[in-house]
């Protein structure tokens, strides 16, 4: 670390480690960062107060969401057609809004702990940081992207997802990056019994993750399904145009053709009938009585028309069983306008197509393959971790329609795959990822891609899902164990806090009587 950024540059240099951070991440995936980042950020926040506790976190978030969420400009200039001031405009206020999560944890970390000890470093810093990437997934709908555990989808580390979600995988990554920092501290004290204990603590937290891996939460139920999932790679850009519409349906169509008695199940991706339900009935029956006469199952996504002029973003199943699944956690500013008065202008600005979307119900019921239940769900929503989490043991495999193009060729694609990725470790079950863009994919129970599709180009992926049935701690026992961990650790780092003054107070009280005792004495001796 260079001295002289450190000593005179601290924001620069905070910046800099949150773009580094970004790099832990899909596409990059180069996973130490998600511990080495957040270690060297600890260390500076060490040597503030909290008012540059706050600063120092602000400009690490810039640096980490300014890098991680750039492609938000993309969905709003490119696409939505803002002119390029207004759109950086919003992606910056975008972003400073997220550097208020990491600017709170420094600003907390030490107007509440500031004492630098142990606690502080594994206690404080690993629970503060928890509870914004918790609070993030739901305060104002939430925006649950980038929370430091999916970084660990290729890392031993993913093996306490099934124990605690992607939030716990956090925990453990920031565990790690406290026990650096403590270690350092040590070797600068020369305590070296107290340096190998926390280096073996570290690789222990790696042993633990690697061993946790290879327990079977679930077993595999039934045959393998065969599927085709189709990639129609519609530019965003003219899908929804009403010159282009038939460009969807021939696409689609003539990609299934070859499929049918082959697969057992074809699903096009979100949006494939960029027209509602109501509008295509004959279209829709026509798909229906194709996939009965072949004994296969159809999936797709498509709007359906609600009462005042509103419309569901859903996925309907025909052929051999019709369901059909609404969309329950809605895209702000996308599907929905939140403060209507305040944004109607920005939305006809953006003339963003179902930008009045109404939410489904929580209590829909499954689809059903074969005997298999599937977990459906649609783009956004498969990166919220409770609002996947099911304890139904019977679900054999999840699957999430999406459509990624809005953000062009952009690393926004493959931290959509990876937070995927990592639901298929949290539930220990097969992720299948159909995408009009890309990335469509088979995800493995174990997070490992099966098979992928090119990006970017009209592609059928063709490949087989095993099933699997029972439950994982964290479908049984949810978000309150870790919550419980999390308040334990703020207890614990606040009762050491205390005992930290009290000791301080002492030491202060006994110095000044001592300095009083020496100048009564040097008084005496000189009278």
């Amino acid at each position: 670390m260079n001295n002289w950024l450190l000593r005179t540059k601290p924001s620069l240099l905070a910046l800099l480690l949150g773009i580094a951070l970004t790099f832990a991440f899909a596409p990059y995936g180069i996973y130490p960062l998600a511990f080495i980042s957040p270690a060297c950020l600890l260390a500076l926040l060490l040597k503030t107060n909290a008012r540059g506790g706050f600063k120092l976190g602000f400009w690490f978030g810039a640096g980490f969401y300014g890098v991680g969420v750039y492609w938000v400009y993309i969905s709003m200039h490119d696409v939505g057609g803002l002119p390029p001031p207004l759109a950086i405009f919003i992606t910056a206020l975008f972003i400073a809004f997220l550097s208020l999560y990491p600017a709170t944890v420094g600003y907390l970390l030490n107007r509440f702990f500031p004492h630098r000890n142990a606690t502080k470093i594994l206690c404080a810093f690993p629970a503060l940081w928890i509870l914004s990437e918790w609070i993030r997934s739901w305060l104002f709908t939430g925006f649950p992207w980038l929370f430091l555990g999916y970084s660990q989808t290729n890392s031993p580390l993913k093996g306490f997802a099934p124990l605690f979600s992607v939030y716990g995988v956090s925990l453990v990554a920031l565990l790690a990056s406290g026990l650096i920092v403590n270690a350092i501290i040590q070797l600068n004290k020369k305590d070296y019994k107290s340096v190998y204990f926390n280096l073996l603590s570290f690789t222990g937290l790696w042993i633990l993750g690697a061993a946790l891996c290879f327990i079977p939460w679930t077993k595999p139920m039934g045959s393998p399904i065969s599927m085709s999932l189709v990639q129609g790679a519609i530019p965003q850009k003219i899908k929804w145009s009403p010159q282009h519409i038939q460009l969807s349906f021939d696409r689609y169509q003539n990609l299934s053709e070859p499929l049918w008695g082959k697969n057992k199940l074809i699903i096009w991706p979100e949006g494939a009938i960029p027209m509602a339900l109501q509008d295509v009935g004959a279209f829709v029956e026509e798909m229906d009585k194709l996939a009965k006469r072949n004994q296969a199952h159809l999936i797709f996504g498509i709007p359906i028309e609600a009462r005042g002029n509103k419309y569901f973003n859903a996925i309907v199943s025909v052929g051999a069983d019709k369901k059909v699944y609404l969309k329950r956690h809605l895209v702000p500013f996308g599907e929905y306008v939140p403060l209507t008065n305040v944004f109607t202008g920005l939305l006809n600005i953006l003339q963003i197509p179902m930008s009045d979307v109404t939410p489904g119900g929580d209590d829909q019921p499954a689809f059903t393959i074969q005997g298999v239940k599937i977990l459906p769900s649609i783009c956004y929503e498969i990166a919220f971790p409770e609002l996947m989490l099911t304890r139904d043991r019977e679900i054999g495999f999840l699957m999430t329609l999406t459509n990624d193009a809005w953000f062009g060729k952009s690393a926004a694609q493959a931290q959509h795959l990876q937070m995927a990725a990592m639901r298929a470790v949290e539930l220990r079950r097969p992720v299948t990822v159909i995408s009009n863009d890309g990335l469509t994919a088979i995800i493995g129970p174990d997070g490992n891609l099966q098979s992928q599709a090119p990006p970017h180009q009209t592609y059928v992926l063709e490949g087989s899902v095993q099933p699997t049935f029972g439950l994982t701690p964290w479908m049984y026992n949810g978000m309150d164990p870790l919550l419980v961990i999390l308040l334990g650790l703020l207890v614990i780092a606040l009762r050491s806090e205390r005992a930290a003054c009290r000791k301080a107070a002492l030491e202060l009280s006994f110095a000044r009587h001592g300095q009083l005792l020496k100048d009564f004495e040097e008084e005496k001796i000189n009278s």
